[in-house]
């Protein structure tokens, strides 16, 4: 993630689109969506390279998935991951991912020593390119 500038981050959708500079004015119209408060209350990884950090799915959060996947499901010229759609998403804050198995046990070990519940914010969201990482455009959400 940092050799690709790839900051941690929580993934709310994830779809495929030819040209995703078409979205911009679409995602632009989500700023109306309001801050969300989140609970971080756990580390656990998807096997075998990835580590994240849990948010508890509390109602703020679940009305933010829905929102995006429900304004950008109408466009046909968009295809949403199953792993996004309502009640299929596992929120989780990416830490890191394609670490190696000694970068997995590294990790796990410093969070047992550093990793406390916090809680948090959700501010603003990104629309952004993978593989390569590459930011299209990011929106601050009202209070």
């Amino acid at each position: 993630m940092t050799e690709n500038n790839v900051p941690p981050h929580m993934t709310i959708s994830s779809f495929e689109i030819r040209k995703p500079e078409d979205l911009v004015n679409d995602f632009y119209r989500l700023k109306s969506l309001g801050k969300c408060h989140i609970n971080i209350m756990s580390v656990g990884e998807f096997l075998p390279y990835v580590i994240y950090a849990a948010p508890v799915l509390n109602k703020d959060l679940q009305y933010l998935s829905e929102s995006i996947y429900n304004h950008i499901s109408v466009r046909e010229d968009v295809s949403i991951s199953k792993c996004y759609q309502p009640f299929s998403w596992f929120p989780h804050i990416t830490l890191g991912k394609k670490l190696d198995k000694e970068q997995m046990v590294k990790a796990f070990h410093s969070m047992q020593i550093h990793f406390m519940p916090i809680q948090g914010q959700i501010v603003s969201l990104g629309l952004a390119e993978t593989n390569p990482h590459r930011d299209i455009a990011r929106i601050d959400l009202n209070d």
